[in-house]
């Protein structure tokens, strides 16, 4: 069989729009369709009220079913909000920006944040990879978009988890300020990825693949700037009740078809141990992979540990995930191709599909990470950066 492309590829690179980014063109056609399918009334913005309830509170409003004080104490006072100070600003102006406490706006937005997430992902390869053909590259995108805008959708626009994005946009750009070696915006962007949603402290493994032989400073200015920041951003929630911190342990139910049940935890809710664990296996796995120089494998890794280590199952988690094996696909694997990915989109319809058997549905979620971990950890990866990035 002839590995040439298709003959209409061929008379299409000879025209002037093949070089503009027309693959964009219909990633987003694709993601105003998965935008119409779910901002629905049924199942559209399900949990954005807890953000814009979280935003009034923070500024001293009380919405109908808050008495307590909120302001500062609000993490110490209602600890369902399991998000972070960057979420709670982000959402207290987006509830401003339109009827519905700014629900459609903030919609839209949140589905474009997964178009940026492609092309940063793209751009930074290809800064990260110069050697790699363009058009592959493109190629692989697309092909990756197919199942990541669908995913990407059931995060942005029916659940509506304003956290996750913010967490997944910040982490993708800090990824790309650690391939041009820009140590102190990788710590503040990896502190922001934190401060929107604290799982995300796993990323901090990223700042590892700043050491280089041209200056072995950076990983350490790096991650003074993620303390100072983090701190900026917690502290004063914890000075003004320190019973901040204990909201943490804020347990949420175990749900029979979770990983946590696949591996053998069987209480009927989150055991203290659990959110730490999400955060140190999933750095400790993370800075392995950097070590073995698959800094690329980090997002994929924590994403995949903290599926694998949830008490609940909701569909959105997913979205890490796909971020996750878009970013190793373009930057960790040999070639260029949109395996991981795929695999990942798999994942989701799968463990949906056999959402009855809980047994299996739990299996599957703790054998990716499994997968993941052990694959990026120890297959060959696209090039050896000598324990760290370019730059």
């Amino acid at each position: 069989m002839s590995a040439d492309p298709p003959r209409w590829v061929e008379a299409a690179r000879g025209t002037r729009w093949y070089g503009l980014p027309w693959h964009y063109l219909l990633l987003a056609a694709w993601a105003a369709k998965w935008f119409q399918v779910m901002a629905t009334p049924a199942s559209g913005g399900a949990s954005w009220h807890l953000f814009t309830e979280a935003g009034r509170l923070l500024f001293g409003m009380h919405p109908r079913g808050f008495g307590d004080p909120g302001g500062l104490r609000l993490f110490a006072t209602y600890p369902r909000f399991q998000f972070g100070p960057v979420t709670l600003v982000a959402a207290a102006v987006l509830r401003r920006l339109g009827p519905d406490q700014g629900l459609v706006v903030a919609q839209i937005l949140m589905m474009g944040c997964g178009l940026l997430v492609m092309a940063v992902a793209e751009r930074t390869a290809l800064a990260a990879r110069p050697d790699l053909d363009r058009e592959q590259v493109r190629w692989t995108v697309l092909g990756a978009g197919a199942v990541f805008v669908p995913v990407w959708s059931i995060l942005a626009v029916s659940f509506m988890h304003l956290d996750d994005v913010l967490a997944l946009v910040l982490a993708t750009f800090a990824i790309r300020a650690v391939v041009t070696g820009r140590a102190a915006t990788a710590g503040v962007l990896l502190a922001l990825s934190a401060g929107a949603k604290p799982w995300a402290f796993g990323f901090m493994a990223l700042l590892l693949a700043l050491r280089g032989p041209s200056d072995e400073g950076r990983a350490l200015r790096g991650a003074a700037w993620a303390a100072g920041v983090t701190v900026l951003l917690w502290a004063p929630f914890v000075l003004a009740d320190p019973g901040s911190v204990a909201a943490a342990k804020y347990a949420i139910p175990n749900a029979y078809d979770s990983g946590l049940r696949a591996l053998g935890v069987n209480t009927p809710s989150t055991p203290p141990w659990d959110r730490p664990a999400q955060i140190l296996i999933g750095f400790a796995l993370s800075a392995v992979a950097v070590w073995r120089g698959r800094w690329a494998a980090v997002l994929l890794i924590c994403t995949s540990v903290r599926v694998a280590l949830d008490p609940n199952t909701y569909p959105y988690y997913s979205a890490g995930l796909v971020t996750g094996a878009l970013i190793w696909d373009l930057m960790g694997a040999r070639r260029p191709v949109p395996a991981w990915t795929l695999a990942a989109g798999s994942m989701f319809w799968g463990w949906t599909a056999v959402s009855g058997d809980h047994v299996l549905a739990g299996d599957i979620r703790v054998g990716f990470a499994i997968a993941a971990a052990a694959y990026t950890i120890l297959a060959p990866s696209a090039v050896e950066v000598g324990r760290g990035v370019p730059g």
